[in-house]
């Protein structure tokens, strides 16, 4: 619930520190995404602040500038939903959709508002920051979690106004994904509706994969992982077509939880090989991985808010200062980043073993997908082929290795590389059919074990993935 878009708070220091942040990021070549929340205001909002004082002063809504950058009306009864009662007053409400009664609903179709939101993107680009991750997508211009044509025309609004500023700020540098500021939705809600925001020039969050226990990447109800290794593939690869229908830049944002979840390490039983084997299905995923700091060192956390966002584990002390009201008593298992940095086995290991596999091939993260399914011959095909027009076919039925084994291509720019993971605690072997002539190029090992590739025969130990280019 934001008082100031200008300003930083003093936790996180200075303006100064916030520019000193963004060069070292430069440096590096990270663009830097920051939060932005538009659907609402804190009601200690200047803005809102003055709209409170209009109210009082009896004017209509319709009249009063501050009053229409809100969602506000004038009547003696309530009306239906979540509208609540400016302070001061007994006959004009103010909608609160989202959350709570601090934070008032800002009206997107007021051009005062837009002009504003232009101005926020201007101070925030123009110092450096090349993304945003946008707060509660589905609620602007709606009452519930929904895709329709007001929210649908803000977005593609603003994120044409960012991608215009973006270009102008940043220039064409040759990013190779079609967008010079790239934003992402938060649109916590079915995923056929994460879907639809793709249109309007964004990406979305993956909740249809992240975000709980039994959902896509995390799912640990059996083995090391658990769901289906096929079911991660051919979800990904109709969620992408999907995307790229509606957008041909589209990329998809993947994640296992973030500030709102239960650490996904809980979920994962705070077993190394489970946390590791999971992170390899996600971060060698089309699109742009989000790690949830802590996830790479297989934090612990759950509960409530605060428990969520404890302080990160550098050293071996837990002397730390962890969030006001958080009680979490757990232990972090897996260790801190100081002991699992000189651990060549680690879960920290994993991942920037994992990091420089997508480095090393921009295709993992730019690329088209296709899936492949283990035929019962012990091939390669197109999942595409066997699926035909059920969204819901099961691999397994062909080949029960399509319980363990994800396998997939991604194509970017005329290079294409096929991924392998054997995501289960049982060796699988099978022919890379189409993939003869190429060679291993790259593995990740979750708990040791080998991989081989000689002939078109891929053999793989468990928790291990195979590269191939």
């Amino acid at each position: 619930d934001v008082t100031d878009y200008y300003g930083i708070d003093d936790e996180y220091g200075t303006i100064d520190d916030f520019k000193d942040l963004v060069k070292a990021c430069d440096e590096r070549g990270i663009w830097l995404q920051m939060d932005l929340v538009l659907n609402h205001t804190s009601d200690q909002h200047p803005w809102f602040r003055e709209a409170i004082e209009e109210a009082k002063s009896g004017i209509k809504p319709e009249v009063g500038d501050a009053m229409k950058r809100y969602e506000i009306v004038r009547q003696e009864s309530k009306p239906s939903g979540s509208w609540y009662n400016v302070p001061g007053t007994t006959d004009y409400w103010y909608l609160a959709n989202f959350n709570t009664t601090t934070m008032p609903d800002v009206n997107l179709k007021n051009q005062s508002v837009r002009e504003e939101i232009k101005k926020i993107v201007d101070y925030w680009l123009e110092l450096g920051v090349r993304s945003f991750r946008l707060d509660a997508v589905p609620w602007a211009c709606a009452t519930s979690t929904v895709y329709n044509a007001d929210n649908a025309e803000f977005w593609t609004w603003f994120n044409d106004y960012c991608n215009e500023k973006g270009a102008e700020v940043f220039g064409k540098d040759g990013d190779g994904i079609g967008r010079y500021c790239y934003n992402v939705g938060e649109v916590w809600a079915a995923d056929s509706v994460v879907r639809q925001f793709f249109a309007t020039g964004m990406s979305n969050f993956n909740y249809g994969m992240g975000g709980g226990p039994n959902v896509g990447f995390c799912d640990a109800t059996a083995g090391w992982v658990g769901y289906k290794a096929s079911g991660v593939v051919s979800t990904l690869e109709q969620m992408q077509a999907d995307a790229l229908g509606r957008d041909e830049h589209a990329l998809l944002s993947n994640f296992l939880s973030n500030n709102d979840n239960n650490r996904s390490a809980g979920y994962l039983d705070y077993n190394a090989t489970k946390i590791k084997a999971t992170a390899g299905l996600y971060l060698l995923a089309p699109g742009n991985p989000y790690i949830y700091y802590g996830e790479e060192l297989g934090a612990a956390g759950s509960g409530k808010d605060e428990n969520k966002r404890l302080a990160f584990n550098w050293g071996d002390s837990r002397n730390v200062n962890d969030p006001p009201y958080s009680d979490y008593t757990g232990e972090q298992k897996l260790g801190s980043q100081k002991k699992q940095t000189k651990d060549s086995k680690s879960v920290l290991t994993y991942y920037r073993k994992a990091i420089q596999l997508r480095n090393r091939f921009p295709e993992i993260g730019r690329g088209k997908m296709t899936g492949y399914a283990i035929t019962a011959d012990g091939g390669l095909k197109a999942m595409s082929e066997l699926r035909g027009d059920s969204q819901n076919f099961n691999f397994t039925t062909v080949n029960t290795l399509n319980a363990n084994v994800a396998v997939y291509s991604l194509t970017w720019n005329g290079r294409t590389v096929l991924i392998a993971q054997n995501i289960s605690d049982q060796k699988a072997e099978f022919t890379a059919t189409g993939f003869e002539s190429t060679e291993l190029v790259g593995e990740l090992h979750a708990d040791g074990g080998k991989v081989a590739f000689s002939g078109g025969k891929l053999s793989l130990d468990p928790g291990t993935v195979a590269v191939i280019k």
